[in-house]
């Protein structure tokens, strides 16, 4: 088979309409001669290669001769990149074994990145007294994180308060002790229910806004744009935000707290009891220790809510998509953190006898 000079779109579209099956018809050896060609094209190439694999898939030797050195490597290009392009064979799966030790080895690995990350706020913590800290920042994230946030914290405290009022008067009537619904909305508000509504409301309110700000900035690329300036983006991104947001989350707490405090007077004045022997039950049931206890644990949930939207924004993949898996994981994340650490705080107050 001889090519002409010019192995080009227009020559490859003439054979086309000529038909190729006579070329492969009781045929068991297809020679090429290219020793006329003076111009290809990226179409000649796909058909030198066509060619082949025709050749290739009915049993037919093919010879190319007389095949010029910068050809051939247009052609070995041509087939490199066409076998890049197919999709890959299917792996055999991984024994169980193996499956349960990769899972162990991602789950130290994430275990290992998050003690990092802590370490690295706690040591840049230093910033705060060296004169680099970015006052402006976190003044700005505690006015959206904490002064925005009281309205709503306020009255889901305050019909937090009402509906407890409500629920525990119902049976405490039956034994004629609804006098003491004052004392019990006063201890599950300061001690528990307060804090950790507010801590939820938090996550879900600043801990996604938080993920989304910061993944929104690593998708634009400003993340490397901080690091290739020497910046650190945990310095000069998360830390405002975390110290903003566990100053917020005791007062707001205090807030709900109040609020529900208030809800629990009006079911308590509703039933004929007055003010004065609604704070005397406060004062009664709830001692010094459960707002100083309250108060440690608001930092705690504060800091871990915080730092959880922040990595969360900073571990985000380069696309929308990332962002919204971020977003929808620090509010997760953030909420089992709150309960994990409720829970540890639990133990360890009941170990101390408060």
């Amino acid at each position: 088979m001889q090519l002409p000079e010019r192995l080009t779109q227009e020559t490859i579209s003439a054979f086309c309409r000529d038909g190729f099956s006579h070329l492969f018809e009781g045929r068991e050896q297809l020679t090429v001669d290219l020793s006329h060609v003076q111009c290809i094209d990226g179409a000649g190439v796909a058909f030198l290669w066509w060619l082949r694999m025709r050749c290739k898939k009915q049993g037919i030797a093919c010879e190319f001769r007389h095949l010029s050195p910068s050809i051939e490597h247009q052609l070995a290009m041509f087939t490199q990149a066409h076998q890049s392009h197919l999709p890959m064979a299917r792996q055999p799966s991984a024994s169980y074994p193996v499956r349960v030790g990769e899972r162990v080895c991602r789950m130290f690995r994430h275990l290992y990145e998050v003690i990092a990350y802590v370490g690295e706020l706690l040591s840049h913590l230093a910033t705060l007294f060296a004169g680099h800290f970015r006052w402006s920042e976190c003044r700005e994230a505690f006015y959206r994180a904490g002064v925005q946030a009281v309205p709503v914290v306020m009255m889901i405290g305050f019909l937090l308060g009402l509906i407890l009022a409500f629920q525990s008067a119902i049976p405490l009537e039956m034994f004629g002790a609804e006098g003491f619904v004052g004392g019990l909305v006063g201890i599950a508000l300061v001690r528990e229910l307060g804090l950790i509504i507010t801590a939820i409301l938090m996550a879900g309110r600043t801990g996604s806004a938080f993920a989304a700000e910061i993944g929104t900035m690593k998708v634009n690329e400003e993340l490397d744009a901080l690091e290739t300036m020497g910046l650190y983006p945990v310095r000069f991104l998360a830390l405002p935000r975390v110290l903003a947001g566990t100053l917020a989350l005791p007062l707001l707490s205090l807030f709900a707290t109040l609020a529900g405090l208030v809800g629990g007077w009006l079911v308590m004045s509703i039933l004929g009891f007055s003010l004065h022997y609604y704070l005397d039950q406060l004062t009664s049931f709830v001692a010094l220790g459960d707002f100083v206890g309250s108060f440690v644990k608001a930092f705690a949930f504060g800091f871990a809510v915080s730092a959880v939207g922040c990595r969360c924004g900073l571990t985000a993949e380069n696309d929308a998509s990332g962002v919204g898996r971020a977003t929808t994981s620090a509010v997760v994340t953030g909420i089992v953190f709150v309960a994990m650490l409720e829970g540890v705080f639990s133990i360890l107050f009941y170990a101390m006898g408060w």
